[in-house]
């Protein structure tokens, strides 16, 4: 079981306060730039059609993802092949009634196993996770049909292909006041 994040992957995370959009523009640059060795300057972000995050400069080709919520900005970036990063600010929210709305049954059911005071996290592991799929994918959650997708139970640190997708793999980290998940597809070589 993969538990590292893949050397051809890079994430990182800034707690500022303020326009999460201005930050993560930024944090995605930088991080791009320090991937290439080069100044900042050498990397354009720009937004693909559907809003995605497109890299160019140094970083042509390279693929990247961002999300924030809550004071907290993530960002993604892989030299070889989609990624997908979602962060959300841990809540209280009708986590069961969501999850029948929403999610396949075996993800409810596997929620239902939850210990009562670990539902919010749990239902936001599920939520980010197939966040970060769509994001993969390039598709975000329109329609609701990636929220039916099965993602496999969450179990930090461990990378777990997704149950409809074997070569994308997702993993999530919980963090003070925050779920984050992570995906990409399996580099086969």
């Amino acid at each position: 079981m993969l538990t590292a994040v893949p050397p051809d992957l890079v994430v990182r995370l800034d707690r500022r306060a303020g326009d999460g959009r201005v930050t993560a523009r930024a944090l995605l640059a930088g991080t791009a730039a320090a991937m290439a060795g080069a100044p900042v300057d050498a990397v354009v972000v720009d937004r693909a059609a559907r809003g995605a995050p497109l890299l160019r400069g140094v970083a042509t080709g390279w693929h990247a993802s961002v999300s924030h919520t809550g004071g907290l900005v993530a960002v993604a970036v892989s030299r070889l092949g989609p990624v997908g990063v979602d962060v959300e600010a841990v809540r209280q929210l009708p986590a069961l009634a969501l999850s029948r709305r929403w999610f396949a049954a075996e993800d409810t059911d596997w929620l239902r196993g939850q210990p009562v005071e670990r539902l919010d996290v749990g239902f936001l592991s599920l939520w980010t996770g197939k966040e970060a799929v769509a994001k993969l994918y390039g598709t975000g959650l329109r329609g609701g049909r990636l929220l039916r997708l099965r993602t496999a139970p969450p179990q930090p640190p461990a990378w777990r292909s997704t149950v409809d997708d074997p070569d994308v793999l997702v993993t999530h980290r919980e963090l003070p006041g925050h779920v984050l998940a992570i995906a990409h597809r399996r580099v086969r070589r």
